[in-house]
């Protein structure tokens, strides 16, 4: 085997080793993202940044309606409390994930709550969302908006909801929201020492 060969298979066994620990630790892989993220600071009208921002602007835009909606149906079902599925006009149903939050999972602490709540504002309510990703099991990630109301951000002010720092490291009105919520102690913050729940699934060994 030549030299460079040998060497591209020493960085891949090396980068392998360090997913693996780091989902095992934290239950998350984010080490991509630590090493990209200096780059992408450092180039303030970089391709990368301007792509952050233009998805943070539809993301995170509460009042009002974004321009173009990439789902729009009826909610038929509330798995937990950050993923719901959605039936649009021509009956083809989506399994849809929360874009840059995380709920309590349902045997969690604060879990069932979270899903309740969500439940009472959308089941069988009509909702529009802004489709920022698939994720690996083939749900839509995205912002979801009730007359407007951008839900995700909803679901982190009411304390049903984490902001999910790994996957949305941008979204400062998630951060801000989660901030005020700890300190009113809505929610999930009532408990003392609430566990994130990608703490919890890494020690459930759950995806």
């Amino acid at each position: 085997m030549k030299r460079p060969a040998r060497q591209l298979l020493r960085l891949g066994v090396i980068l392998a080793a360090l997913t693996l620990w780091q989902w095992y630790q934290h239950g998350e892989v984010d080490w991509h993202q630590r090493i990209l993220a200096p780059l992408i600071d450092r180039e303030e009208n970089s391709g990368l940044q301007v792509a952050t921002r233009q998805v943070q602007a539809l993301g995170d835009k509460r009042e009002g309606a974004p321009a173009h909606f990439d789902l729009s149906g009826r909610v038929v079902r509330v798995a937990d409390g950050d993923t719901l599925s959605l039936l649009d006009a021509d009956n083809e149903q989506y399994r849809v994930r929360l874009y840059g939050i995380d709920a309590p999972e349902r045997d969690q602490h604060h879990g069932q709550r979270a899903a309740g709540a969500l439940a009472a504002r959308v089941t069988n309510q009509h909702v529009d969302a802004v489709v920022v990703d698939t994720d690996d099991y083939g749900r839509k990630v995205a912002t979801v908006y009730l007359d407007g109301e951008n839900l995700n951000l909803w679901l982190v002010e009411q304390g049903h909801a984490w902001w999910y720092r790994y996957h949305a490291r941008h979204e400062h009105r998630l951060e801000s929201a989660e901030q005020a919520a700890r300190a009113a102690q809505r929610g999930l913050w009532q408990a003392s020492d609430p566990q994130p729940p990608w703490d919890w699934r890494r020690d459930a060994r759950l995806p």
